[in-house]
């Protein structure tokens, strides 16, 4: 089987188990999905509601059918990353891809996007961004960070620097770090990527599981261990880690990690072997449990185990991981898509799955992984057309369908949708914007709003405004704004008769 097979169908399959994980993870029970979209067991994509943002400024994100969320966002950013040597270019990443990403984020975990937030501030960089933040009544501390939001974005790393388990061990580290903090997280990342760089080597013919994990688990120690952290710029991460209140030290904290993994493996075999449930097998990898259920270790894991109890039937290793309600089902029917794309290629995806959201997008980033990893990549800038509309800064409600923007990183795109829902709290609303970029990306992006900062273009007037083609300059515009808020209707047709052209002549 010829690499670009592999290489494409483990991104592929990677966001269908997203795409399809994504609709089944606020689900509770079979009975839920069967509810909300007539069946019991989820096999194909639905079109499906969300309520985004909390409390008074909520709004209804409409997501269309085979939509995949911030898993596969962040995983595509990362691959934009990846320079033509197959490192990472991680303060392009931190700096760029991660905050702008903010603003067309789908379905984003809350340490993952206060961690995008955070990287924000002048002081902080990819190598030293710790922070803490609200959890309820709870404050958590980045070394506390062990969710999958790492693990979810690092397929590209592997992809790129297939059969250097060093570098990819390294690079994988670095851009953990940028987001999350403790070892669960960081280790559950490396060891995906090395079970992916495992996997690309295997045939499906000859497969079996007993082999796989023997090899995976084989001298993990070793396999996940970390002499680079003794470089600078990560011996002063380690350092400033060590600085904490509770005299945790990282890495007596990460080899405690590792042999987590060691005895998960173990039981991962061990379950396979006797036949146990998934069910009874993702209860003890503790992936119902609300403290561990989002864990970098926990959800790996899952995702190894689906793909090698179900390794003769792959297509059901996803199914089933998309349907263990309860659990984090997006990320781990992508961890599990992502090595069965690896072993099997992207022969085995069914016409069903193929209109998954930019699929041919993400064609060519697998191409250009496939590119880099054989060492005959090029540079590749993405073109900003300046006389287009930004919109790296939403700051009011003016925009139209049709309009031509472009947006740091992703480039020129056109809008192709416009909502504008008010919120609950008075004088707020959010215009959500869905745009086709010209790479083949295409993003929401949402942004709440004060009615204070509205154009006239979303005024009730509008509609007039335009079929009237009458020329307005900024501060016109404005009096009109004030005018229209007031309900001063009279002083508003004054104005407007004095822009009507005298037709007499």
């Amino acid at each position: 089987m010829n690499a670009l097979t592999k290489y494409k169908g483990s991104m592929k399959l990677a966001a269908i188990g997203d795409a399809l994980g994504w609709v089944t993870e606020f689900e509770k029970t079979p009975e839920d999905l069967e509810k909300k979209y007539g069946v019991s067991f989820i096999t194909k994509y639905f079109d499906w509601k969300k309520t985004v943002g909390g409390g008074f400024y909520s709004y209804e994100d409409d997501i269309k059918s085979g939509s995949y969320s911030d898993d596969t966002q962040l995983l595509l950013s990362v691959a934009r990353s990846i320079k033509e040597d197959g490192t990472v270019n991680q303060v392009y990443f931190s700096k760029i891809e991660l905050p702008s990403w903010l603003l067309y984020a789908r379905g984003a975990g809350r340490t993952i996007k206060n961690a995008a937030r955070k990287i924000e501030r002048k002081s902080a960089t990819w190598n030293n961004n710790f922070f803490t933040f609200k959890a309820g009544k709870a404050t958590i501390d980045y070394r506390e960070s062990g969710a999958n939001g790492a693990a979810m974005r690092i397929l590209p790393i592997a992809l790129a620097n297939f059969g250097d388990i060093g570098k990819i061990k390294k690079e994988i580290f670095s851009n953990s770090i940028i987001t999350h903090g403790h070892p669960r997280a960081i280790v559950g990342a490396m060891l995906y990527g090395i079970a992916i760089d495992i996997t690309l080597q295997l045939s499906p013919k000859s497969f079996d599981y007993k082999t796989f994990l023997t090899m995976l688990g084989k001298d993990i120690h070793t396999k996940l261990s970390i002499p680079f952290i003794d470089i600078p710029e990560l011996k002063s991460w380690e350092l400033e880690w060590n600085k904490n209140d509770t005299g945790m030290v990282f890495k007596e904290l990460y080899d405690d990690v590792v042999l987590e993994v060691q005895q998960y493996l173990r039981d991962t075999y061990k379950y396979i072997k006797e036949g146990i449930s998934d069910y009874e097998a993702l209860s003890k990898l503790g992936c119902y449990k609300y403290e561990t259920k989002g864990s970098g270790i926990s959800t790996v894991i899952a995702g190894i185990f689906f793909a090698c109890k179900y390794s003769n039937e792959p297509l059901k290793s996803i199914e089933n991981a998309v349907n263990s309600t309860g659990t984090d089902t997006d990320s781990i029917a992508a961890f599990s898509g992502g090595l069965v794309g690896a072993l099997n290629g992207q022969k085995i995806i069914p016409e069903r799955w193929k209109t998954v959201q930019d699929i041919n997008y993400i064609d060519k980033i697998s191409e250009r992984l496939l590119e880099i990893s054989e060492g005959r990549a090029e540079f590749n800038d993405v073109p900003i057309e300046e006389n287009n509309i930004s919109i790296n800064n939403i700051n009011s409600g003016n925009y139209e369908e049709g309009n031509k923007i472009h947006f740091n990183p992703l480039g020129n795109g056109c809008i192709t949708r416009i909502s504008r829902q008010d919120a609950i709290t008075k004088g707020k609303f959010n215009i959500i914007l869905s745009v086709d970029f010209e790479s083949g990306q295409s993003c929401v992006f949402s942004k709440l709003l004060s009615v204070d900062n509205e154009s006239i273009n979303d005024a009730p007037l509008n509609d007039w405004l335009i079929n009237s083609q009458l020329k307005f300059n900024i501060e016109e515009y404005k009096n009109l704004e004030i005018l229209n808020k007031n309900k001063d209707y009279e002083k508003i047709i004054e104005l407007l008769i004095i822009k009507i052209p005298d037709r007499s002549e």
